[in-house]
């Protein structure tokens, strides 16, 4: 589920993403999370874990249209097949 999520933002199908559960955790409105990404080139993930069926903790790397890489951990909480929560931070 967080692979997919993440694969679909770093394709630019922001609509996907967001069916996927960011309208859940983003906080904000479509066109606001769509135009959150505007720098963003492209997003992979690092070490993935899976605590129990419904949390996983990650490490994402987000490479920036300027060439610039930022680094985030998070754990994401999934349910019904969507993502329902994450708690993500800004780690570089």
């Amino acid at each position: 589920m967080v692979e997919q999520y993440y694969q679909d933002l770093t394709d630019h199908d922001y609509a996907a993403a967001w069916a996927l559960g960011g309208k859940n955790i983003a906080g904000e409105s479509y066109a606001q999370y769509v135009a959150g990404f505007a720098d963003t080139a492209s997003i992979s993930l690092g070490t993935v874990s899976e605590f129990g069926a419904s949390q996983v903790q990650a490490v994402l790397y987000a490479t920036q249209t300027d060439g610039t890489l930022q680094v985030y951990e998070g754990t994401y909480t999934v349910a019904d097949g969507q993502l329902v929560g994450a708690s993500i931070r800004r780690v570089q």
